[in-house]
C-alpha cells in the first residue's frame, strides 16, 4: 500500500533544500577536482571606460567570480579623492560603488582596482585595471606609467601631486604627511603601475605602501621610494609619459634622534665621540665637524671613521691642537641609520686637549680565523684594526704557507679606515694545517706609527669550498664612466656579495657558493659605497638602480655567462 506524504511535509523538505543550497557557500566551487589557481578578471564596467558627460551617482563592476568583498575597499583607489568615502555593495558577482556627495563638474575621474583584490581561492587580481569618465564633455588621457622596486605583494601606491605652475618652491616643501595627493594609482604585484585619467601638468611622484590607507605618508609606519625624476605631459599629448622608477625602503623602526654623549681628546691629534647610537657612515665626513681651539680659527679633520670595537664611537684624526686648551666640537648633518638627524642642540660641545703626542701603533684586534677554528682557503680574512690605517704593498701583507712550505698570497682591499679585506689569491690542496702570516710592518696609523712585528697564526685547513663565477656586461648609457656598484643576493640565505667601484663593460664575480641569487647594480653617484634612496624635502632622487630579471643559478666550477644589467635612467 502506497502512503502519501503531506503536502506541508513536502514542502518543507523542499524549502530545506533550498535553503542548504544556498547557504553551502557564495559562489563556491563544488567540492573535488582541482584547486582553483585561476586570477579573477573584470568582465564589464557601467559606465565604460572613456565615458564623457557622466551624470551618474555610482560605477558598477562585474568579476568573473565571487570575490572577497571584505578587501574591496582597501584595493579599489578613486581620484579625485572623495570627500566622503563612497558605499561599496555587493551583488553577487557585481559591485556597486555610491558616490555619496555630488561628483565634481567637468573632471575626468580614475577608478582602480587594485592587484589586492582575491578570489574565494585567495587567488590576487595580480595587476591593476582603470576605469576613466568625465563630468564634463573633455576626457583626460594623460597617462604616467613605471616600476616600483620592493613592492613583495603589499598595499604599495603611488601618489601624484599636479605641481602648481610657476610654483618653484613645490618640490622642496611638499609635506606628504599631511597634504594628500591629487591623483593615486595601485602598484601591480610585478612593481608596474599606471596613473591615468590626468590632465596636462609637470606631477611629483611619490611611491608609498599605505598601511593605513589614508593617502597620506606616515614617517613611522609607511614605506617609501622617492622617484628618479618628476613627469612632465605635455599640452598635446598623445602616448604616456613612461620610464619612471622607484624603491620602497623600509619603514624606520627607530624614529628617536641621535645624541652625542661625549668627546674626548685622545692625543693632540685624535679625538673621539661617543653617540647614543650608531652613526650613518655616509654621513660621517669631515666637512661636518669643526674643531675651534684656543680661541683659533676653526678646522676639519683630515679623516673621520667608525671604530672597529664599537659602533657607537667615531674617531677624528686632525692637525695637533693646542695642548691644554679649552676646545668646542660642532657637528652637523649626522643621521642615524634610520635617517633622523642629529639635533643642533647636541651638536655642540666643548673638551679639554690632552698634551700628549700619539704615538702608539694600531692594534690588530681579533681575527675571523684561529686555532680553534677551521679556515677554508676561499674564504677572505677580516683584519680589524684599533684606529685607521694606511697599507704599503698591501699584497704582501698576508700570506698562508702550508707544512709543505706552499705559500698562497692574498690580494688586500681596504673596505674602511679600520678595515681591510685579504682575499685568495692562490689555493692550498692536501694538506690539514698552515700558518698565517701577517707583516705588520706594511701598516701604518695617520701619524706614521707602525710596529715592525710578524705575527704567526697556526691554523686548521679544511677543503675549499666549490664555487660558482658569475659573467655579464652593465651598460650604463648616460654615465658610462661613473662607478657602479653590483649586488649578488643568496636567495636561501639573504646574503649579500658586493663588487665595488665597477665601471660600465664586462664585470665578473667569482667565488659564489651554489645556488640561487638575486642580481642588481647602482650607479654610486658619490661614491660612498652605499645605495641612496633619494630625499622628500629638499627633494633629492635616488641613484639610479636596475634588476636583473629572474634569479641566476650558480653551480660548483662553472661560469654563468650573459648576467647583464642594464641602467636606462
Amino acid at each position: 500500500m502506497t502512503s502519501l506524504m503531506p503536502f506541508h511535509f513536502l514542502l518543507l523538505l523542499s524549502l530545506a533544500a533550498v535553503i542548504g543550497g544556498c547557504a553551502s557557500g557564495q559562489g563556491a566551487a563544488p567540492r573535488g577536482g582541482p584547486p582553483d589557481t585561476t586570477a579573477p578578471e573584470i568582465i564589464g564596467t557601467n559606465p565604460t571606460d572613456g565615458t564623457i558627460n557622466f551624470a551618474g551617482e555610482s560605477v558598477t563592476v562585474e568579476f568573473s567570480e565571487y570575490l572577497n568583498e571584505g578587501a574591496a575597499a582597501q584595493n579599489v583607489v578613486i581620484t579625485p579623492i572623495p570627500a566622503t568615502p563612497p558605499e561599496f555593495d555587493w551583488s553577487g558577482r557585481e559591485l556597486e560603488i555610491t558616490f555619496r556627495q555630488p561628483l565634481l563638474p567637468n573632471r575626468t575621474y580614475a577608478v582602480t582596482f587594485g592587484a589586492g583584490l582575491t578570489d574565494l581561492s585567495n587567488n590576487r587580481l595580480g595587476r591593476g585595471r582603470t576605469l576613466r569618465f568625465a563630468t564634463g564633455p573633455n576626457l583626460d588621457s594623460g597617462t604616467i606609467r613605471g616600476t616600483v622596486a620592493g613592492v613583495a605583494k603589499r598595499r604599495a601606491v603611488v601618489f601624484a601631486w599636479l605641481v602648481p605652475p610657476g610654483n618653484s618652491r613645490f618640490l622642496d616643501t611638499l609635506r606628504p604627511d599631511s597634504v594628500r595627493p591629487d591623483f593615486v594609482a595601485p602598484i601591480s604585484d610585478d612593481g608596474l603601475f599606471s596613473l591615468e585619467g590626468l590632465p596636462a601638468g609637470t606631477f611629483r611622484l611619490l611611491a608609498v605602501a599605505d598601511e593605513f590607507g589614508d593617502q597620506l605618508l606616515d614617517f613611522g609606519n609607511d614605506a617609501f621610494g622617492v622617484f628618479d625624476r618628476q613627469a612632465t605631459i605635455p599640452q598635446n599629448y598623445t602616448q604616456p609619459v613612461t620610464g619612471f622608477h622607484a624603491r620602497l625602503r623600509p619603514a624606520p623602526l627607530d624614529q628617536k634622534p641621535p645624541n652625542l654623549y661625549s668627546v674626548r681628546s685622545i692625543a693632540n691629534t685624535r679625538t673621539e665621540l661617543r653617540f647614543s647610537e650608531p652613526i650613518d657612515t655616509a654621513t660621517l665626513r669631515p666637512k661636518n665637524f669643526t674643531i675651534t681651539a684656543g680661541g683659533g680659527v676653526g678646522i676639519s679633520p683630515g679623516s673621520v671613521w667608525q671604530t672597529a670595537e664599537s659602533r657607537l664611537i667615531v674617531q677624528l684624526h686632525h692637525a695637533p691642537l693646542p695642548p691644554d686648551t679649552g676646545a668646542t666640537l660642532a657637528v652637523r648633518n649626522l643621521a642615524d641609520t634610520a635617517g633622523n638627524q642629529l639635533p643642533d642642540s647636541s651638536g655642540l660641545q666643548r673638551f679639554a686637549v690632552t698634551a700628549l703626542p700619539d704615538t702608539l701603533p694600531p692594534t690588530l684586534l681579533p681575527l675571523d680565523v684561529d686555532t680553534t677554528r677551521s679556515y677554508a682557503v676561499s674564504d677572505s680574512i677580516r683584519l680589524r684594526w684599533s684606529k685607521a690605517v694606511t697599507v704599503a704593498q698591501p699584497d704582501e701583507l698576508a700570506t698562508l704557507r702550508d707544512t709543505a712550505g706552499k705559500v698562497a698570497r692574498f690580494r688586500v682591499v681596504q673596505v674602511s679606515p679600520v678595515e681591510l679585506h685579504a682575499f685568495p689569491i692562490d689555493t692550498l690542496a692536501g694538506v690539514g694545517r698552515a700558518m698565517l702570516q701577517l707583516q705588520l710592518g706594511r701598516i701604518s696609523d695617520l701619524s706614521g706609527n707602525r710596529t715592525d712585528t710578524t705575527l704567526r697564526f697556526p691554523v686548521r685547513l679544511v677543503p675549499a669550498r666549490l664555487r660558482g663565477t658569475m659573467q655579464g656586461n652593465l651598460t650604463d648609457t648616460a654615465a658610462p664612466t661613473s662607478t657602479h656598484n653590483i649586488l649578488v643576493t643568496s636567495v636561501a640565505t639573504g646574503v649579500v656579495w658586493q663588487l665595488r667601484g665597477v665601471r660600465a663593460g664586462a664585470w665578473e664575480m667569482k667565488g659564489l657558493p651554489e645556488g640561487e641569487y638575486r642580481v642588481a647594480a647602482f650607479r654610486d653617484a658619490n661614491g660612498n659605497g652605499k645605495y641612496d634612496q633619494g630625499e622628500i624635502a629638499p627633494w633629492t632622487g635616488p641613484e639610479p638602480w636596475t634588476e636583473f630579471s629572474g634569479t641566476v643559478r650558480v653551480r660548483p666550477r662553472w661560469t654563468v655567462n650573459e648576467v647583464n644589467l642594464v641602467i636606462t635612467e
